[in-house]
């Protein structure tokens, strides 16, 4: 009896090693009716970001991590990587759920309250959990709570994608970025190269992945080299990180702002 007992529990934890490292399938609908399977989208070559949320206020924080991650592919890969805003345990209303995204900022999630879309099938739940799911239906990306960070799920959304068109494979040759000074006292020369006129999005992002300035005009900008100045005087001394975005081009460079 002990042996059996002993090869089960050996069954069950291997299983839910499986179940963490393996995406989980669902087809179910989402708040707008609109039907959709997992699998179907990873195959298409999607990349799928799930925050699952109470809602509460820790959610809405490291949520918005996530949700500001999957919207930095916009440009370079749109359409590709998607944010699916799922109630922890589906007993939250549609509305309810559509209008707390709203609040915080998350206008652009398709939301699900599905007891069909667990975060069980990950491992520990946590408020929030967030898991990355990409090609060959893998788990990318798997955290609860303030281990949450922009940064690494951004980082792990470029691994999910997983294909000659990733998102550091698409820097072309001739691209290049630079900015100074650095350290700076308030402005930011930023100097960079194109190979085609296309538009660019700045983002200034704090150690945490908060955006905290974002410089994107729909302008077309010219293809060889490009300078433009920076205001950033306004904010605190520490170091930040300057995320350049320009078709399928990114970089991003860090540097130290000091204030007087």
């Amino acid at each position: 009896m002990k042996k059996i007992k002993y090869l089960f529990i050996c069954f069950v934890f291997s299983v839910a090693s499986v179940a963490q490292n393996t995406a989980i399938d669902f087809t179910e609908e989402d708040c707008n009716g609109v039907t959709h399977s997992l699998f179907d989208s990873l195959s298409a070559g999607n990349v799928i970001v799930i925050a699952w949320v109470m809602p509460c206020g820790a959610c809405a924080t490291y949520g918005k991590y996530a949700y500001d991650a999957v919207n930095s592919f916009a440009i370079s890969h749109p359409g590709r990587v998607k944010f699916y805003l799922v109630d922890d345990y589906a007993n939250t209303s549609c509305s309810n759920l559509v209008n707390w995204g709203n609040a915080n900022q998350m206008p652009f999630s398709t939301v699900f309250s599905s007891s069909a879309i667990s975060m069980s099938d990950y491992g520990s739940n946590g408020m929030p959990k967030v898991v990355v799911l990409g090609c060959d239906a893998g788990v990318y990306y798997n955290k609860n709570d303030n281990q949450i960070d922009y940064n690494s799920v951004r980082s792990s959304i470029d691994n999910a994608l997983c294909s000659s068109t990733g998102f550091s494979e698409q820097i072309t040759n001739t691209f290049s970025l630079s900015i100074f000074p650095n350290p700076t006292k308030g402005k930011l020369s930023i100097i960079y190269e194109l190979d085609n006129s296309d538009q660019r999005r700045l983002e200034i992002v704090n150690v945490l992945g908060d955006i905290l300035l974002r410089y994107d005009d729909n302008s077309y900008y010219p293809s060889g080299l490009n300078k433009e100045n920076i205001d950033i005087s306004g904010l605190n001394t520490g170091f930040y990180f300057l995320n350049f975005y320009s078709g399928s081009n990114f970089k991003s460079l860090n540097f130290f702002l000091v204030n007087d």
